[in-house]
């Protein structure tokens, strides 16, 4: 693979302090390839258990788009989203360490563990880190964790940089398989979307390179794609 150019002043001071330093502890080695994966919606659900909650304290929940701030209603009217953003992140603060893993997410990352080192690259609240490295490694996926901010796409290519190998990256926004691209544009994208609830609603991101139906095939395009 051709050696990537040197990281710019620029580029590093576009990545906060606090998410550089994880990105430095993730412990990436030179010359192995690289999984960088997300964890909402692809690791572990968040829209099934969210609507779960929301429910039990009496709240209705339909989701139609991509996006919570229309889904929640009391009496048939929608919240507002001084009234939605207490509910989202009482759920973050309380369910975080309780999510349930995506189907075949974690004995797929366990196979795939042989041929590469894997990051999972999250944009959770940085207030909530130990719950998700928690819960990750009691679904059997103890593998390090970023608390990212925005767009992935410089974070990414940090770890790309660093590895220097082929890298491959699964998340389930477009708006992140965009950032990719437009910073990281050498990294394969693959669009995975694990909640059997939104995959009708999040149409396939036009700015990914593939869109695995599950992990199954996920896995098999990961292979393909890092050489092994």
């Amino acid at each position: 693979m051709t050696e990537r150019p040197n990281w710019r002043a620029e580029d590093l001071e576009a990545i906060p302090p606090r998410v550089l330093a994880e990105l430095e502890s993730a412990g990436v080695e030179p010359g192995r390839p690289l999984i960088a994966v997300d964890a909402d919606e692809v690791l572990v659900h968040f829209a099934e258990h969210f609507a779960e909650w929301v429910m039990e304290k009496g709240f209705e929940f339909e989701l139609t788009e991509y996006r919570l701030d229309t889904a929640i209603r009391r009496d048939g009217e929608a919240l507002s989203r001084d009234e939605i953003f207490p509910l989202v992140w009482g759920f973050v603060e309380c369910e975080t360490r309780r999510q349930r893993q995506i189907d075949g997410a974690a004995a797929a990352l366990r196979r795939l563990a042989g041929v590469a080192q894997i990051v999972v690259l999250t944009n959770a609240p940085a207030q909530v880190r130990a719950d998700r490295v928690a819960n990750l490694a009691g679904l059997d996926m103890p593998f390090p964790v970023v608390m990212n901010e925005g767009g992935k796409g410089r974070a990414l290519d940090w770890l790309a940089s660093r590895a220097n190998a082929p890298v491959a990256f699964i998340d389930d926004s477009g708006d992140q398989h965009a950032s990719a691209r437009r910073h990281a544009g050498d990294v394969a994208r693959l669009h995975l979307v694990g909640s059997t609830m939104l995959k009708p609603i999040v149409g396939p991101a036009e700015t990914a390179d593939h869109h695995p139906h599950d992990w199954r095939e996920a896995e098999d395009m990961i292979r393909q794609i890092l050489g092994g």
